[in-house]
């Protein structure tokens, strides 16, 4: 049992660069909430690979300054055992997830709880970012 939820500790969100030696972390709830539920659908532990990323992170990645992983309102899962596409085809399900990003290349799938009216999906190949469009969704089996 976590002490955040029942899958989930403040550990798993820690910021894991050197800039911050992985002291901080933000959570946003909502976010919690809607991994357990992915963690219940499949029966099996969600992974973070990457929560809540500290400013100097966020910086050096070159990343929006107001990323949702700033904000403790992202992160970037995997669950062993389980397809990517087959995840990512259940987070759509998840009403608080309105963020989501395919990364076949890196193996993860990055979810975010942004508000309703900027909702996103991309797939990511290589370093280009592309909008989830229909043809893309069959390529990666989404659709």
């Amino acid at each position: 049992m976590g002490d955040l939820s029942d899958h989930f500790n403040q550990k798993d969100f820690v910021c894991k660069c050197n800039e911050c030696r992985g002291g901080e972390y933000k959570i946003h709830l909502g976010l919690v909430g809607a991994l357990e539920m992915i963690a219940e659908h499949f029966q099996k532990p969600v992974k973070v690979l990457m929560g809540f990323w500290c400013e100097a992170h966020n910086e050096k990645l070159k990343k929006e300054r107001l990323s949702y992983h700033v904000k403790g309102k992202a992160a970037h899962i995997t669950i062993e055992g389980v397809p990517l596409a087959e995840i990512f085809k259940f987070a759509e399900t998840v009403p608080e997830l309105q963020g989501l990003g395919f990364y076949p290349q890196g193996n993860f799938i990055h979810v975010d709880t942004r508000p309703a009216e900027k909702k996103d999906a991309w797939v990511v190949e290589g370093e280009r970012y592309s909008p989830l469009s229909a043809e893309k969704r069959k390529q990666y089996g989404l659709a």
